[in-house]
């Protein structure tokens, strides 16, 4: 059965960016990235990588230096109980300086390449996974590719000569990875209720305690190699929101006639039935009190009054319903 997966931004998602990161030791988690992860990966989903390395291109960056980054990368999350189970990363750019990487690739986002080909190399369902990003192009390529999609909303302004296609909607807004978690945890755990078969493992949420028995060992080797993926892409398929969205309308009209139905209405009846059953109340607290002082007839008197003026509130109670 295929597996789901959260495809990843580098840059600005999980780690700092100082402007094309060409030192391994500048690697700097942002905060809860880990836990965020823990708390995918215990729900069943895959954490990918996906990233644009112009910097290879363009002479600011070497592969071997961007293995030993995404290796320390891998290390750092190991340390806290994460872990990645693959980073895919596209070297192009057309306007590149260094030759073989100054080309246009369908592997470069808003291109959905690099989703395309993780799907088809780790058998992942594109319609019930997500992508998480910080630009426009992180959007348009998780849409492309049939994922649902969430914007981590930008605090930097953006790289020099990229352009930003601000028209393109993801299908929620977050602040950070963790708030994007627990969008992507919510929104599966109403797809799993409307859909059981569609997704077994059920959520967990993301401060639960014991999340992973053990982090995956960070391992420096051969990162995923970036060309077009030899077999035809398989057409993307998004989910079918309109029965989605009308299937939750439904039960939000129903949640609402049932607490309509449970709501009483006010009504005088009932209003005067109460008052009767407070001042029935006083009539016999006044007639323990006569009888406490050796008032007898009075006690008695104000005895029977409470009767009256309880069966009065009762009769009025019955009206009622």
């Amino acid at each position: 059965m295929p597996s789901r997966a959260v495809f990843l931004d580098r840059d600005h998602t999980l780690i700092e960016d100082p402007g094309y990161l060409s030192d391994p030791q500048a690697v700097q988690l942002l905060p809860g990235v880990e836990l965020a992860l823990k708390g995918l990966a215990a729900a069943g989903f895959k954490a990918v990588v996906v990233t644009n390395q112009a910097g290879v291109a363009r002479g600011l960056v070497t592969k071997e230096t961007l293995e030993k980054i995404h290796g320390e990368l891998r290390r750092q999350l190991s340390e806290r109980g994460a872990h990645l189970d693959a980073i895919y990363y596209c070297p192009y750019h057309p306007e590149g300086t260094v030759e073989g990487y100054a080309i246009e690739s369908e592997l470069r986002k808003p291109s959905p390449g690099m989703l395309l080909k993780a799907a088809e190399e780790m058998d992942i369902d594109l319609s019930t996974s997500w992508m998480v990003g910080d630009s426009p192009r992180d959007i348009e390529a998780g849409q492309r590719a049939g994922c649902r999609t969430v914007r981590i909303r930008q605090t930097v302004p953006p790289v020099p000569g990229e352009v930003h296609q601000e028209d393109v909607q993801a299908d929620f807004t977050a602040r950070n990875l963790v708030e994007a978690a627990k969008i992507i945890l919510r929104e599966s755990q109403v797809h799993e209720q409307l859909s059981p078969e569609a997704v077994p493992e059920p959520p967990t949420a993301l401060r639960a305690p014991g999340l992973l028995a053990a982090a995956e060992a960070a391992a420096p080797g051969e990162p995923a190699e970036v060309h077009a993926p030899a077999k035809a892409a398989r057409p993307a398929v998004r989910p079918r929101r309109g029965d989605e969205s009308q299937t939750l309308q439904e039960i939000l009209r129903y949640v609402r006639h049932l607490a309509h139905a449970n709501q009483e209405e006010f009504s005088f009846t009932k209003l005067i039935a109460g008052i009767l059953q407070v001042l029935a109340a006083l009539a016999l607290v006044l007639s323990f009190w006569r009888m406490a002082v050796d008032h007898i007839e009075m006690a008695k008197l104000w005895a029977l009054i409470a009767v009256v003026l309880q069966l009065m509130a009762l009769t009025f109670f019955v009206m009622k319903r």
